[in-house]
């Protein structure tokens, strides 16, 4: 495979995951002003891993790794409780069918690990490889605990639909 014309792995992912990284940080700190902060942090904790001569199996499940950990420690800076929703709340305009409302409650109180892989995958779109990465966990821990959330939140729906 000729590689002589690809941009250089660290640019790539910058290209193809910054607006990601952007709005995965948004959704977790309310679009605040250290989001861009945040964004380039990840990426300078990523070049810093590979100049170390960290060479992940899945580059875009790594730097969303690097970004939950800024993530957190982002919040235990700030020395404040990350509110029950804060995960799960939207960036775009709230929509006003009743039944999506009803999906962000349900999700939102769910445990937060159900809640993280839920993000991980609906909202930021990483594959199961990725979201493996990014939480350094095996890819059968994934499909189980995105299968359990995701029939969790499908039982509680319909309870509330069909009490």
């Amino acid at each position: 495979m000729d590689t002589t014309n690809q941009p250089p792995l660290l640019e790539r992912l910058f290209t193809e995951s910054a607006g990601d990284l952007t709005r995965y940080f948004a959704r977790r700190h309310g679009g605040a002003e250290g989001v861009q902060d945040l964004v380039q942090e990840t990426f300078l904790e990523m070049a810093r891993g590979l100049r170390d001569g960290k060479s992940p199996k899945c580059a875009r499940g790594y730097l969303f790794g690097i970004a939950r950990h800024l993530s957190q420690a982002a919040w235990s800076k700030r020395a404040e409780v990350i509110p029950l929703n804060a995960e799960l709340h939207d960036v775009a305009e709230p929509t006003q069918d009743d039944r999506v409302e009803a999906a962000r409650e349900t999700i939102s109180a769910l445990e937060p690990v159900q809640r993280e892989i839920l993000d991980l995958r609906f909202a930021q779109g990483l594959s199961y490889a990725e979201i493996a990465e990014a939480l350094s966990i095996p890819i059968g821990t994934v499909r189980s605990r995105l299968h359990h959330a995701v029939a969790e939140v499908r039982q509680r729906l319909e309870s509330e639909i069909n009490p």
